[in-house]
Order: structure tokens, then sequence, then C-alpha cells
């Protein structure tokens, strides 16, 4: 049996909004409306399977304690298929991945066809909508917001800033389009991952909390490095600069030690307004600051792990004048770097 196969039961539930839905003469059953639309439907459903967690914690506003135990961080969860498409907002974050089937997701104001393989990472707080009036496998897996910010965005932040300002960016920050899209092809490795750590999450065994959360981000690393091309902005109004954006970001992050904002732009045939504005727009940050914040980083990581001198470190991250890395790096820790390797010393030891 497939680790993600449907339990009997869930398909009886299945079953029973399917005959809703078929038996209903509105037109507008199938779109997106508010709980109470859709409340005789549930509390009927309530009254015959009182046990299912998906039907007793059915509301327009979904907290993490209506799915999270206490001291659990991931929950898996298959959406019901001929569930009614209903309007909420989460607390936690919510990755839907499609395991066969299609269905259609709404997003505040985008809405999105997903098929088979496709990953939709949607932010805490977003107004969104799940509709799948077909017989289709959806799996969502539901993470609590410190957990996510810790794997994904703290994996990112520590091997790719530039990419982990974007994304922050992107699921915060009031964005009218609070989620990333990957629209990938079926991935064995993928969701051979996801079934491991489905395992894990049920077997209870010894060390099962440690070795989810490795998996985690396991799966995070492998959905990025398998599939950072696959990411689909929003933002139709922009779609030549959208599908190089990702790969702009990363060749600055590649060549942030010579890299110049005329380079840039030559490379992906921009002027330099635009190449400054599409960077603002999207990272919050301009071309200087994006370079800045990467060579930091790298420079703050040389002083904890390594002996060189500062003046070498200086050199390795870009820069040719010691007074000037020696500025920048206090404005940025508020700290020289000779102090700031010494803090970090004291504190490992």
């Amino acid at each position: 049996m497939n680790a993600f196969d449907k339990p009997e039961k869930h398909c009886q539930i299945e079953s029973t909004f399917r005959s809703f839905c078929e038996e209903s003469a509105d037109s507008a059953y199938q779109l997106p409306h508010s709980y109470k639309y859709y409340e005789k439907q549930i509390l009927q459903a309530v009254e015959m399977y009182p046990d299912s967690l998906t039907l007793m914690q059915c509301s327009s506003v979904v907290g993490e304690e209506a799915f999270f135990p206490e001291d659990t961080d991931v929950v898996f969860h298959q959406h019901l298929s001929w569930f009614p498409p209903i309007w909420h907002t989460t607390e936690f974050f919510v990755i839907q991945v499609v395991l066969s089937g299609s269905f259609t997701s709404y997003i505040v104001n985008e809405e999105m066809h997903l098929t088979k393989g496709n990953v939709c990472i949607i932010a805490p707080d977003s107004r969104h909508a799940f509709r799948c009036f077909s017989d289709a496998n959806i799996l969502c897996v539901l993470i609590r917001r410190s957990t996510f910010e810790r794997s994904f965005l703290g994996i990112l932040r520590d091997n790719d800033t530039i990419l982990a300002d974007f994304f922050t960016r992107t699921l915060y920050s009031n964005n009218p389009h609070p989620f990333l899209f990957f629209k990938c092809e079926w991935d064995d490795e993928l969701m051979n991952i996801l079934s491991a750590a489905y395992r894990e999450s049920t077997g209870h065994r010894a060390f099962h909390k440690l070795i989810l959360k490795n998996l985690m981000d396991y799966f995070f690393l492998i959905l990025l490095r398998n599939h950072e091309k696959d990411l689909v902005f929003p933002d139709h109004t922009r779609v030549r600069q959208s599908e190089n954006l990702i790969f702009m970001l990363k060749y600055i992050q590649e060549h942030y030690t010579t890299i110049t904002l005329p380079e840039l732009s030559q490379l992906f045939n921009y002027s330099e307004r635009h190449v400054q504005r599409v960077l603002r727009q999207n990272t919050g940050r301009s071309f200087t600051e994006l370079v800045q914040s990467i060579r930091m980083a790298e420079a703050a990581r040389l002083l904890r792990v390594s002996r060189y001198p500062v003046s070498q470190i200086a050199a390795e991250v870009g820069y040719s004048n010691l007074g000037n890395f020696r500025k920048i790096f206090r404005n940025t820790y508020h700290l020289s770097p000779d102090e700031y390797r010494k803090a970090e010393r004291n504190r490992q030891t």
C-alpha cells in the first residue's frame, strides 16, 4: 500500500460530499464562499462522521491548535476531494502537493490550476480556498510558522542570502501574492522524501521528531535544487522579468565578489535603471545593498570558522580597501571584524 493511499473513512467522507455536490441545484456551489454558505452540508457531515478532524475543525480561521498536537511541528493532511471550497486563513504554513489528478487553488486574488507533481507553499494569514471536484489526491503538509522559518528560510539564510531575502519578501511584507508556486513535473526524489517523512510522523519511533525535521529540511533543499527554475510568478504584467529574476539573483549570489551593475544589466539585456527597479520590488534592496549583504554574510562566516587575517577575508569577499571593509562591517554588525570574531569564539566556548 502506498503511504498516501486514501484511507477507507476518507473515501467515505469524499463520497458524502460528492453526493451533496451532485444533489445541489446551486450553480455557484463549486465556487469559493465563506463557511456560512456551506454550513448546512458541513454540519450534516459532522453528524455522520463525528470523529473527523477536518470536519470538526472546519472554520474561517484555523489556528495551530486545531491540527497540531503538543510538541508536533509538522502534520500531514490529505485534502478531501469534493469538499466545498471554503475561504479560510491558517496560522501556519500550508504546502500543497498534487499526488494525482488536478485541482484549483485560490489564494487572495489569484486562481491557479495545479496538476500532478506541482508544489505550492502558502504563507500564514493568507485567505485561500481549494476547489477539487474530482477524485484527485492532494497532500497538504502543515508546518508551524516558527518551524518553517527555521527550516526553509533558515537554510536559505545560511546558504543563499539573496534568495532568502526574496522568499521572505514574497511570503511576508503584505505581499498581494503570499505564496511560492513550483510548477514542476512529478519528482520521485521529492516524493520519496515526503513518504519517509510521513512514515516518521505516524510511527512515533525513537528520534522520530528529529528525523522528521531533517527530512523536511532535505525536502526543501531538493525542491530548490531540482525545481528553482520551475518557480512561477503570479504577476503576469512582468512575465519576462519574472522568468529571469531567479537567475539574476543566483548570478549575483555566485559572482558577488566581482559583479557590477553594468555587467548584470548587459548580461540580462536590461537597462541599469530597470535592474534596480526589479531588484528593489522583489527583495526590498538595491543592487549595492544586495551585494554588500552577501559580502558581509560571507565575511562573518569566515571570521567564525577560519583563522584567516581580516585583510585576507576582506580581499576574498571583494574588498580591495581594508578600511572600507572594516567600516561597512561595523555598520552591519555593530562590531569590528576582530571584535566579532572574539565574541563568536566566546559564545561557542
